[in-house]
């Protein structure tokens, strides 16, 4: 198909078609589909936050009080804070988010940033 001519409106019609044939094609050509791996990414994600937050308040809630290990700090009246080891969840929890992360940016390092 050669370039058209002129300055008809059936002309202009006909170098707008011209100018959209050469791009009929530039991308990959697919139908519809499921990306299951990013579906099961996004879905195992949300499982994980939900995981974690059940563990966090289950242990929040049934840590043990200990007391007389270290003095209640008070600043003013109403306010205290009682300084104790950290529990079982923030140790698990600090390391796998640090994995994660090392994970990620040795991730990126090697394979760069695939989207």
């Amino acid at each position: 198909m050669s370039m058209p001519r002129g300055s008809s409106p059936e002309n202009v019609d006909k170098y707008y078609q011209y100018l959209l044939a050469h791009h009929q094609n530039d991308g990959r050509s697919a139908t519809w589909s499921v990306d299951w791996t990013s579906l099961a990414w996004m879905w195992g994600f949300v499982a994980a936050l939900a995981l974690t937050l059940i563990w966090w308040l289950l242990s929040y809630r049934t840590t043990l009080r200990r007391g007389g290990l270290y003095p209640v700090d008070q600043w003013g009246t109403y306010v205290t804070e009682v300084a104790r080891p950290a529990s079982l969840f923030f140790v698990a929890f600090s390391i796998g988010l640090t994995a994660f992360a090392i994970f990620l940016i040795a991730g990126h390092l090697i394979w760069g940033q695939v989207f």
